[in-house]
């Protein structure tokens, strides 16, 4: 179906990035049903706002902002029939259908639950999209392309055309990271994120096969700029140790409210990509910020679940006892090998230890691993192009992409207590903590 002008103007919002993004008659429906408005009462950046009050923005005006991107995206890479361009728009409005409240942060408990199923919110969104039966009456068939879509398992340089209109949705360079990246930024009121968004979409092309995205050699540097902004969010914002100390007690908070206090039945977070999940998915809808805030504090057997919660709206926060890096442990080998084949429940275990060592509470002390896995610092992830040939960034560019790793522990406000957990700390690991990060 060739391109008509209007189809995507039936209804125009309003946004502070791009002016006003124009909808369809068909995505005006999708955006208007129950699961979709869910998202309105889903923070992009979960606890952020704990640091940056105005992180309060939500993954319905991401949805929104990256459906536009993706239009531009489509533009840029010759995709001028109407079917192709719709197709691409819908994948990347619905691409976070499946997030649960406080965005990636419920991830956690959906794995521990759900501990066979790589990626949580993209398979829910997937099961979102085939089975929610307000969405089905408006997709129809369409559906199933967006599923295909979503899926990674497009790639495939058989099929160039929806391989590169899947790398629109998501690779490297795709209307996701280059919306957020803009968005939360914008919000938060920091320059971290910000890069060059018009060079890198005037410089937009594919690989000679027309399989993957990249940008021409006049793109190159605009294209350092996008991951290192990228880099420096994660490091400046995404993994401040204050949103990290609320994230964690929220976390803690749940696990208790669930696996002890019983306040939620744990087969409700159980789902099967295979089967129908009716069930699952009429308590999952129920769920946002608010409802898992509520659900929690106003349950008569939510006790020490409800006391975090409280703590965390009063922004009562664990505070930091220390940090190091597996540099830190260098000196013992040994205790840097343990470090690195612990998974989080080792580290809430040795929390546990020390807590009740001390006569504290078990969610007194958190024992947290920070990651920043430099995704974009991989072989093949960004590309540009001179003629015919094809270049990846990585090998040309200046600047380090290692990842970082670091370890924080969470005590007390009480300074005597976080230095007795410090030295507890500092003996498991035969680390001068004092050196590092002094309590302040």
């Amino acid at each position: 179906m060739s391109l008509s002008h209007n189809y995507f103007k039936f209804k125009a919002i309003r946004d502070p990035l791009y002016g006003f993004i124009d909808l369809s008659e068909l995505e005006t429906k999708i955006i208007d049903t129950e699961i979709f408005r869910r998202l309105q009462f889903i923070k992009q950046l979960s606890h952020a706002y704990v640091v940056y009050p105005s992180a309060t923005h939500t993954r319905f005006e991401h949805s929104l902002g990256t459906t536009y991107v993706s239009n531009i995206m489509a533009n840029e890479l010759g995709f001028n029939k109407q079917d192709d361009i719709e197709k691409i728009r819908l994948s990347c409005l619905l691409h976070d259908i499946g997030h649960g409240p406080f965005s990636h942060l419920f991830e956690h408990i959906m794995e521990k639950t759900n501990p066979t199923i790589e990626e949580p919110h993209e398979a829910i969104s997937k099961i979102i999209i085939k089975e929610d039966s307000e969405l089905d009456s408006i997709l129809g068939s369409k559906r199933n392309e967006i599923v295909e879509l979503l899926s990674k398992e497009i790639k495939s340089y058989k099929e160039p055309s929806k391989s590169l209109q899947s790398d629109i949705v998501s690779s490297g360079i795709d209307a996701d990271k280059l919306d957020y990246l803009r968005r939360d930024s914008y919000h938060i009121g920091v320059a971290y994120g910000q890069f060059d968004f018009s060079r890198i979409l005037h410089t937009l092309t594919s690989t000679v096969k027309g399989s993957q995205i990249c940008v021409t050699n006049k793109g190159k540097d605009s294209l350092e700029n996008y991951r290192l902004a990228r880099y420096l969010m994660h490091v400046q914002v995404y993994e401040h140790h204050a949103r990290l100390a609320a994230d964690q007690m929220f976390l803690k908070a749940l696990e208790i409210a669930i696996y002890e206090e019983k306040i939620f039945d744990e087969d409700l977070f159980k789902f099967d990509p295979a089967k129908t999940n009716s069930e699952f998915l009429n308590f999952y809808k129920s769920l946002d910020d608010f409802s898992i805030y509520r659900k929690i504090i106003d349950n008569d057997k939510a006790k020490t679940s409800k006391l975090i919660l409280n703590n965390i709206k009063k922004r009562k926060l664990l505070k930091r006892v220390c940090e190091f890096t597996p540099k830190d442990l260098e000196k013992d080998a040994d205790v840097a090998n343990e470090l690195m084949k612990m998974k989080p429940d080792d580290y809430q275990k040795i929390a546990s230890e020390i807590s009740n060592s001390l006569g504290l509470e078990s969610y007194e002390v958190i024992f947290h691993k920070s990651a920043i896995k430099n995704k974009l610092y991989k072989k093949g992830e960004l590309l540009f192009r001179v003629g015919d040939d094809i270049y990846d960034l990585e090998t040309i560019s200046p600047i380090s992409g290692k990842d970082i790793e670091k370890y924080l522990v969470f005590g007390p406000i009480d300074k005597e207590i976080r230095k007795k957990i410090a030295s507890k700390i500092s003996d498991r690991f035969k680390v001068n903590l004092t050196k590092i990060a002094p309590i302040q």
